[in-house]
């Protein structure tokens, strides 16, 4: 399977207090360490450089999948803040693309490097630059999905954060969002769940309120039609902020964006390096034991 990756990066310390930390000063190394993990973690998953260590032979084999896996990062910067320059043991594993783009435009550069590839990749995947990928059945279980339900349906992964400490130690953080906050791009009531089976299971798929993800991945097929919709490139920033908007508002508006329901999150997740919401939840929510239905309305962002 052929994928690209294009990142989005910045750093640049600038203020002592910051919801996004690669403005805050003293996150340095977390954000370092978050770039290096969703980077690798793609190559490991996603990627071709995995060997089994046969210790009788003192050899290591390759393994050498029937369909290779081909995978290209690229990583989109702007100016000289990011951390690029800091990742020289890695430089192989990806292609930096430097621009002079306004830092929370970041995003729309990432769309016209996806544009300009249209037609080489299997898949084509706009990654935050702390989210982290660990499973390495994630395209296959996208492409199960498109294959069952075609082109205009879009599967997002679940984004967690995780701590050892309870006594909540896995939070999927974008699980429902006030459903007025999306309602002006989506309508969830348009065919508002699909079943598929797996394995022993039937995994079942929601229109969600809350379609960010950190990331979104598009076939072939998807980014040709993406891009022929009004909405690519239509530099609409009304979504959240213009960075959330970058990686979720035109795909929102193209395609309907259905989640694995929260009983079976696990099914497509991702991992975000840079926890934001776990620490304070249970100051800032209740814990309960049941989610309403997704027709009933919530309070709140």
């Amino acid at each position: 399977m052929r994928t690209l990756i294009v990142m989005p990066h910045f750093f640049k310390a600038s203020v002592q207090v910051a919801t996004n930390r690669s403005t805050q000063i003293g996150a340095h190394d977390e954000r370092l360490r978050a770039l290096i993990a969703a980077i690798s973690s793609l190559h490991q998953a996603l990627g071709g450089s995995t060997y089994g260590l046969d210790h009788g032979e003192r050899t290591a084999w390759h393994m050498s999948p029937a369909a290779p896996h081909a995978l290209d990062i690229v990583i989109v910067t702007t100016g000289q803040s990011h951390l690029v320059d800091e990742l020289a043991p890695l430089q192989r594993m990806l292609r930096h693309h430097s621009t002079d783009a306004d830092p929370l435009m970041l995003g729309f550069e990432c769309h016209k490097l996806m544009r300009d590839s249209y037609g080489r990749y299997d898949y084509y995947g706009y990654v935050e630059d702390d989210i982290v990928i660990t499973d390495p059945l994630f395209l296959r279980k996208r492409r199960l999905f498109d294959e069952k339900f075609g082109p205009y349906a879009l599967l997002q992964p679940n984004r967690y954060e995780a701590s050892p400490i309870p006594p909540v130690t896995k939070l999927y953080v974008d699980y429902r969002l006030a459903a007025h906050v999306t309602a002006p791009y989506q309508d969830i009531a348009d065919q508002p769940r699909l079943e598929l089976s797996f394995l022993d299971d039937v995994i079942a798929y929601e229109r969600t309120s809350y379609p960010s993800s950190g990331c979104f991945f598009l076939s072939d097929n998807q980014l040709g039609i993406w891009i022929e919709s009004p909405h690519f490139l239509d530099s609409d920033i009304s979504y959240l902020s213009p960075l959330d908007s970058a990686v979720t508002l035109s795909v929102m508006k193209t395609f309907r964006i259905y989640k694995p329901v929260l009983d079976q999150a696990w099914f497509l997740e991702v991992l975000h390096a840079s926890p934001r919401w776990i620490g304070s939840v249970t100051q800032i929510a209740k814990l309960a034991a049941q989610p309403p239905a997704p027709g009933i309305p919530s309070t709140g962002k």
